[in-house]
């Protein structure tokens, strides 16, 4: 086997089982890694009856095969597991120095279910792995824990660990790789947590890697590294991060502000943009295994109410959902806050969107102090933010700190079913900051159908449709209009195929924009000796998004949960966008027709399921439906 190993790591918490799950290599070319093998996994190995976060629950975390390949952007991994925020598929991935280091251990990801009677870390070295008690970390924030885990195993020990919020089951909660790099979404920090492991810790290994193609794989790291550096989305990557658009995009309409009620504010634009975080705050860059980007963000604030060490900063995410969606432009109170999202182990999407939901939702009377437990809830106060709201959800203490940890549509459900008009999100999973009707009506599209949830790096639509990547070797050479639906269900086909892809071969989605498809599989093909064509790879991806969909058919989905919320698709407000709808019905019934999709069940006909080597699962998912 070639870039894959074809061993898994399987443990049993409760009992202690440890073993090596081996899996033919036909399994790896119909799922191909990541996120799609994960899902396999997880359909094969899961308790559908059993809640998120009970011992019966599996937690899946598997390597891309290019983990450990020397180039930029494939330094990845995904995780799978049934979401506590969501009940239905949660699916995240994280970059950093992890995912190299577990294929060079031999290993290609981690199946872990039951609870350990204590605390404990999993600890990975020299071809070993066992359950380790670790009663002392418990309790820890991610930075705590993450220096304690370095004096104990050395400093090129490479970790995932959760902070106090996965300890306590917030639904939301992340695991943090290395105390810096997220699986941010859908709670599995959580998870985690409810199995009693703080931690999973493996020691550094030789750097071996066995080619396909070996030459190919040389020249094609030689070729293209030079390229991904230099390629403009990289340049502007590097010097001002991921929110280096930020203020491009407030014009544009695409950066939601106070909950999603506006769509302009010039101020924010200027002061949360990301050159002025390099201004002001940036000490250095940081950057994942062998990448040439590096986009991520070192930052200290030296004085004022949030001075803060050198340490992680923002991304655009973090800054948007805890700056303009709050109401607020302080820049400082922003990496603040986001720096104790990292400490706390909180995914800093659902915090910002669940915190604005509930400053709206106060600021209305429909949420009063006897909910907050007497706390004022005000736009732009970031103080209280930082200083309480934070710390009270990753700890779910008080009244205010338990409702905000259950996310945004649970609390609006807890409070008064009419609440959720105030929530943007889709099947529970609060929306990312791309506002659909400012940055491209197919958003809208895409996150109703991610299996995830709220989502735009589920599929590939958010960069194809804002014109930073196209493909015409497979079709896909539309000259897009933004505020429009024409076109947006035909580029979404695509655009879930080539998104399964990215998740699961564990392609970074940044690194990867300056190479054509036939690059991609190229790659892929040198490394792993799948043998794809163009066409094979494309049915991957749509065997893997097909395969998500009928696992959450089993959680009891259905089309009519491929929706957005009231806020979400009202005309924008103000701004570039303002009065312009969106034309989401028309949208998603052709998106279903062209997949082949029954609109009802939500999931692929027995045909097309059958086309892609899917027979047992359909026989499974539609029996349940006769």
């Amino acid at each position: 086997m070639y870039g894959n190993t074809g061993k898994v790591i399987y443990i049993n918490c409760s009992t202690g089982k440890t073993e090596i799950v081996s899996l033919d290599e036909d399994v790896y070319k119909n799922f191909i890694g990541g996120s799609g093998l994960a899902a396999k996994l997880f359909w094969d190995y899961a308790d559908f009856d059993a809640d998120p976060l009970s011992e019966k629950a599996v937690l899946i975390l598997i390597n891309g095969p290019l983990a450990g390949v020397p180039l930029s952007g494939t330094s990845r991994m995904s995780a799978v597991a049934r979401s506590p925020l969501t009940g239905a598929l949660a699916e995240s991935s994280c970059g950093g120095y992890f995912p190299p280091q577990l294929r060079y251990a031999g290993y290609d990801g981690i199946i872990i279910s039951g609870k350990c009677t204590v605390p404990s870390i999993i600890h990975i070295a020299h071809g070993s792995f066992n359950i380790v008690s670790s009663e002392e970390l418990w309790g820890k924030t991610v930075g705590e824990a993450y220096v304690k885990i370095k004096e104990q195993y050395g400093e090129r020990s490479r970790t995932l660990i959760i902070g106090p919020a996965g300890e306590h089951g917030v639904s939301y909660a992340c695991i943090l790789s290395d105390a810096h790099h997220a699986f941010g979404r859908c709670g599995l920090g959580a998870i985690m947590g409810s199995k009693n492991i703080k931690a999973i810790v493996i020691e550094p290994h030789k750097t071996i890697m066995k080619y396909f193609e070996e030459q190919k794989v040389k020249s094609l790291i030689k070729e293209l590294t030079p390229r991904i550096k230099e390629y403009i989305i990289s340049q502007v990557l590097h010097e001002f991060g991921s929110a280096g658009n930020l203020e491009g995009h407030m014009y544009t309409g695409d950066v939601p502000i106070k909950n999603w009620t506006s769509n302009f504010n010039e101020e924010m634009a200027e002061k949360l943009t990301g050159s002025t975080l390099t201004e002001k705050y940036l000490t250095k860059t940081g950057t994942c295994a062998y990448c040439v980007v590096a986009c991520k963000r070192i930052v200290k604030v030296d004085e004022g109410p949030y001075s803060i060490p050198e340490g992680p900063g923002p991304e655009y995410e973090t800054v948007a959902a805890l700056g303009c969606l709050l109401g607020s432009s302080d820049l400082a109170a922003v990496c603040k806050a986001g720096r104790l999202c990292n400490e706390f182990g909180l995914d800093s999407i659902s915090t910002g969107a669940t915190i604005a939901w509930a400053m709206e939702a106060f600021e209305k009377g429909d949420l009063t102090e006897k909910d907050t437990g007497g706390i004022t809830l005000r736009w732009g106060d970031m103080p209280t933010v930082i200083d309480t709201i934070i710390p009270s959800i990753a700890r779910k203490e008080g009244p205010l700190g338990q409702l905000l940890s259950k996310g945004s549509r649970l609390a609006a459900k807890s409070i008064n079913n009419n609440l959720i008009k105030y929530t943007a999100q889709s099947k529970g999973l609060e929306a990312p900051m791309h506002d659909p009707r400012g940055g491209g009506h197919g958003h809208a599209l895409a996150y109703a159908v991610s299996p995830r949830g709220a989502c735009h790096v589920s599929t590939a639509m958010h960069f194809m449709e804002t014109g930073a990547c196209n493909y015409p070797e497979i079709g896909f050479e539309f000259d897009l209009e933004a505020l429009t639906d024409e076109k947006k269900p035909e580029t979404m086909v695509l655009a879930t195929a080539i998104g399964s892809i990215e998740n699961s071969a564990c392609f970074c989605q940044y690194a990867d924009r300056s190479l054509t498809f036939a690059e991609m599989v190229g790659i892929l093909n040198a490394v792993s000796g799948y043998h794809y064509s163009l066409q094979d790879a494309l049915d991957a991806g749509w065997r893997i998004y097909h395969l998500k969909r009928l696992i959450n058919h089993r959680f009891g989905l259905r089309a009519c949960d491929d929706a957005l919320t009231e806020r979400m698709l009202e005309p924008a407000r103000d701004g570039e966008p303002q009065g312009i709808m969106i034309n989401f019905d028309g949208m998603i019934q052709r998106f279903y027709e062209l997949m082949n999709m029954d609109n009802v069940e939500g999931v692929a006909t027995v045909d097309t399921l059958h086309k892609y080597g899917l027979e047992q699962e359909a026989a499974i998912v539609w029996k349940k439906r006769k």
